[in-house]
């Protein structure tokens, strides 16, 4: 996935730094959309597939529910986890507990500097692949 094509695919477009280093906004090339200081200040209701919010983040940041409490009413969320702040055990940590939020898992952008995990409403699957007339579920098959 080209991470860049996904983020100018959307029309409003925050972005939270909770990395004390404001060059990565730069070195990101998100200096130029609106700039929140503080996840609480994102605590507004938005269901609009065209809203993205943004939030740059340490792995430390991962173990607080703050993250999750308030990024849980927009239906497009990025997290751009800092490579140089996660070891890969945590790594396969996070990626389950993030899994069982709904993010996918994106792998590294920016020559290797952020881990990427995407929460995006409109890929989510409420219906599995295996629950479907193809396959167990198809009651004509049921005899054979």
């Amino acid at each position: 996935m080209d991470i860049n094509k996904y983020i100018e695919s959307k029309k409003n477009i925050s972005v939270c730094n909770l990395i004390d280093n404001d060059s990565v906004l730069d070195f990101l090339d998100l200096k130029n959309y609106n700039n929140i200081n503080s996840l609480n200040d994102c605590k507004k209701s938005i269901f609009s597939d065209e809203e993205l919010l943004i939030v740059l983040l340490e792995s430390l940041h991962l173990n607080s529910d703050i993250i999750f409490k308030n990024t849980n009413s927009y239906n497009n969320v990025i997290l751009l986890v800092d490579n140089q702040t996660i070891s890969e055990e945590i790594l396969v940590k996070y990626k389950n507990f993030l899994l069982a939020y709904g993010y996918k898992y994106f792998g590294l952008v920016n020559n290797e500097r952020f881990q990427v995990f995407i929460y995006d409403i409109a890929e989510y699957k409420d219906k599995p692949d295996w629950l479907n007339n193809k396959n167990w579920a198809n009651p004509e098959l049921w005899e054979k």
